[in-house]
């Protein structure tokens, strides 16, 4: 007997307001927690996978709630990073505006970056936390100087290190009850190893098996807990004898029996020894339970769970038992087809180069129905293909953020060319063991309450110069906010009166692609100054170290493939070298405020230098150690003294070695570093948001396309925020270059509420293609 709220004539049974209020309990239990740990997760999208040096890496980030997956709103700001794989140090650095849950971002790859795998990596105040060990906001790019035109993929070495572990389906095998037994075979690096086996009972031959999809499979027997079982390999084939989980005398058993768009089929099995009781069935997909189920467990139950309106992802089956104890545990995938339906359309399938090329694009849902959804979409030459890279949007937010440890070959579960996509699919769930879901309830109760790393607001406070100093100074309360672009204003902030004071991220955008200053509204001799300094890369910086990337396992491309475009006549490009301008001044300044400080500094007559007034020395090396019987005075602008910038001395006060004397005419100018000089006036200087670009589109007409400037982008199109409209179309024109080869287009998206969705395409560019 079964159903979601039983009711029942025995007195020894629970009534349905007894079972109602035990449902109630498991389903609150598990979404209190949820509730205590709601955050974001942040994907990055790139222009392509393979960057020279010298070209600008062109990312859209994404930004959604780590339950539902629709845009967030949490968060204003995205920490981005560039980590050198090899040094493991961050070669760039910088904030980006988040805007309704996305951005749109850039940054230049210079010339000085040594070859190799570079990380880009984003924090969030929502996304990035204590609370976890593992990180998954990463994308990993090649970076060379020049791409290889015979780029070959090294055939992996052989690892004579084998881990083969078994996984009983819901958690333990029963004596006398037939149960699903997962396995998988890993080498030392994680990488899939197929093999063939046979179980043993009692040292007999009981059972042939063989993995079915990367080390993966799965065997049915009915164990007995008074007989001794193992596995042997026949292939690759070992000595070594590999033991079986425990096999308890009594106990319950979780096992799947049918997984389809409308429902998933459970049978609940228990042994003949255990007296009848109820259980409860619990299914809950990120910290959201959508239903449990009920009934009284004899022998064995069959229990049928709808999948209306269950969002796409991996969802948790959980047994309890009649005192609310969890007795198994069970990983499923559900409703794969829900997601966005991503449709491209070229008007053609080969261009001239220069070509006009006109895309477009249909979104629709598993229903056909149109969806209204914000796309990135890069198109770019098929030689900076990432072949090894298996993430998308849908590998990460469904799979590799779900789970505990790295994934092999992610995409494989997502291509619908794959046609054993989903038993292959539920394999990599039933051989995950337990806790290895993140939202399972032992781990969010591991997790606790947020525990935040960076913040959007970033904190200052008007402190004395001196923490002993004695003043009756009143605090200064006012600072003004500004940067370098007089355009943009200057705005007014107010200190309470512990002197603390707020940035918010909308005064960032003063900043944008520059710095953002902060004065103090005091005189020059205050008492007062502004302590602030941005911690939030060093805090970043702490924490990294400490936690775990997780990233996709490349897939093993077993034999060495070209990836060069299959037409020859690729153009060559050759690079003028680096050209640096310098100047003969002592200093350049950064931004152009710090210059009109520089300037102000020698109206003000800031400066270090004085002169002594018994032997007219400019910077008296005697005066300085406090030996020369003249004083210090400061010199005067046209004023003549003598230049002892080429004096050494033998000892402190000692004589000169060289004090060959040569007279200059002394004109004031600001010595003083660029620390020295925002100190000076009372300044505080930080960045503001990295500031955005445009992507370069060149437009061919009848003239333009005969021009001789040769055109050699590798990527032709990139647009991070296309919106589809109600009928879910948007169509979009971009331009070829003059480079012959075949071109890929690779467009992501997610909808308002939630749907995820890939689209891909490719087109070839060849001169005369018509």
């Amino acid at each position: 007997m079964l159903c979601y709220l039983p009711a029942y004539s025995q007195n020894s049974t629970p009534t349905v307001s007894e079972n109602k209020t035990v449902s109630d309990n498991l389903a609150e239990q598990l979404q209190s927690l949820s509730k205590n740990n709601a955050s974001d997760l942040v994907y990055l999208q790139t222009s392509k996978g393979i960057y020279e040096t010298e070209e600008d890496l062109w990312f859209k980030g994404y930004v959604l709630d780590a339950q539902n997956f629709t845009p967030s709103a949490r968060n204003k700001i995205l920490f981005v990073q560039l980590i050198a794989d090899k040094t493991d140090k961050a070669v760039w650095e910088n904030k980006y505006e988040i805007e309704n849950g996305f951005v749109n971002g850039h940054l230049f790859l210079q010339d000085t970056l040594q070859e190799g795998t570079y990380t880009l990596a984003a924090y969030s105040s929502a996304s990035y936390t204590r609370n976890t060990n593992e990180f998954y906001a990463v994308k990993k790019l090649e970076i060379l100087k020049t791409i290889n035109h015979k780029a070959i993929v090294n055939p992996v070495a052989k690892d004579s290190i084998l881990q083969f572990t078994t996984f009983p389906e819901g958690g333990n095998l029963v004596s006398g009850i037939q149960g699903t037994l997962g396995f998988k075979a890993v080498n030392s690096k994680g990488i899939p190893v197929n093999v063939s086996a046979t179980l043993y009972e009692n040292n007999k031959p009981l059972l042939d098996f063989k993995s079915s999809h990367a080390g993966m499979g799965s065997l049915i027997f009915t164990p007995d807990a008074n007989k001794e079982y193992h596995i042997q390999l026949t292939e690759p084939k070992s000595k070594e004898q590999f033991s079986i989980t425990h096999i308890y005398q009594n106990g319950k058993v979780l096992q799947l029996l049918r997984n389809t768009k409308e429902a998933l089929t459970f049978k609940v099995s228990q042994s003949a020894a255990l007296n009848p009781e109820i259980i409860y069935l619990r299914f809950q997909v990120r910290g959201v339970v959508y239903s449990i189920a009920s009934g009284l467990l004899k022998k064995e139950l069959t229990i049928k769970i709808p999948l209306n309106d269950i969002p796409q992802g991996i969802a948790e089956v959980t047994l309890f038992g009649a005192n609310t104890e969890p007795l198994a545990e069970r990983l499923v995938y559900v409703n794969q087809d829900q997601k966005l339906n991503i449709k491209t359309e070229l008007d053609k399938s080969n261009y001239n180069t220069r070509d006009k090329a006109s895309l477009k694009i249909k979104v629709t849902d598993e229903n056909g129905q149109p969806v209204m959804a914000h796309l990135g979409l890069s198109v770019y030459d098929k030689l900076y293909q990432n072949q090894q890279d298996s993430k998308n949007i849908l590998t990460h937010y469904f799979l590799s953020t779900q789970l505990k440890g790295n994934i092999y070959n992610p995409a494989y579960y997502f291509d619908e060319k794959n046609k054993d996509r989903q038993e292959a699919l539920n394999l990599l769930l039933l051989t995950q063991g337990w806790r290895s879901y993140v939202w399972e309830e032992f781990n969010l109760k591991e997790l606790g309450n947020i525990r935040t790393i960076v913040f959007d607001d970033l904190k200052a406070k008007v402190n004395l110069k001196k923490a002993d100093a004695k003043t009756k100074e009143l605090q200064p309360q006012g600072i003004t906010i500004f940067s370098a672009d007089e355009k943009k204003g200057t705005d007014l902030l107010m200190a309470d009166e512990t002197g603390a004071f707020t940035i918010t991220p909308n005064d960032l955008k003063k900043g944008e692609g520059g710095y953002i200053y902060l004065k103090l509204l005091a005189p020059p001799e205050s008492n007062y100054h502004i302590g602030f300094k941005d911690f939030s890369f060093e805090e970043i910086n702490k924490e990294r170290k400490i936690k775990t990337v997780l990233y996709p396992i490349s897939a093993v491309l077993e034999t060495k493939k070209e990836v060069l475009s299959t037409l020859p006549d690729r153009p060559g490009i050759n690079k003028l070298k680096e050209v640096l301008i310098t100047s003969k001044k002592k200093k350049v300044f950064r931004d152009k405020y710090i210059g009109k400080l520089d300037s102000l500094a020698r109206v003000m007559q800031f400066t270090n230098d004085f002169y002594c007034t018994s032997t007219n020395y400019l910077n008296c090396p005697r005066c300085k150690d406090g030996c020369c019987p003249g004083t210090r005075a400061k010199p005067v602008e046209g004023g003549e003294y003598v230049d002892t910038s080429q004096y050494t001395q033998v000892s402190p006060c000692g004589p000169y070695l060289n004090d060959d004397s040569k007279v200059l005419v002394y004109h004031y100018y600001s010595n003083l570093t660029e620390a020295e000089l925002l100190s000076k006036f009372n300044i505080v200087m930080f960045k503001g948001y990295y500031g955005k670009k445009v992507f370069y589109e060149p437009i061919y007409d009848e003239v333009t396309i005969n021009d001789s400037s040769p055109d050699y982008r590798n990527t032709i199109f990139w647009k991070p925020d296309i919106i589809t409209n109600e009928q879910g179309e948007a169509t979009v024109d971009f331009f070829c270059s003059d480079i012959n080869t075949v071109f890929l287009g690779n467009i992501e998206g997610v909808s308002g509420d939630g749907l995820l969705g890939v689209g891909n395409f490719e087109f070839t560019v060849r001169k005369n293609a018509n």
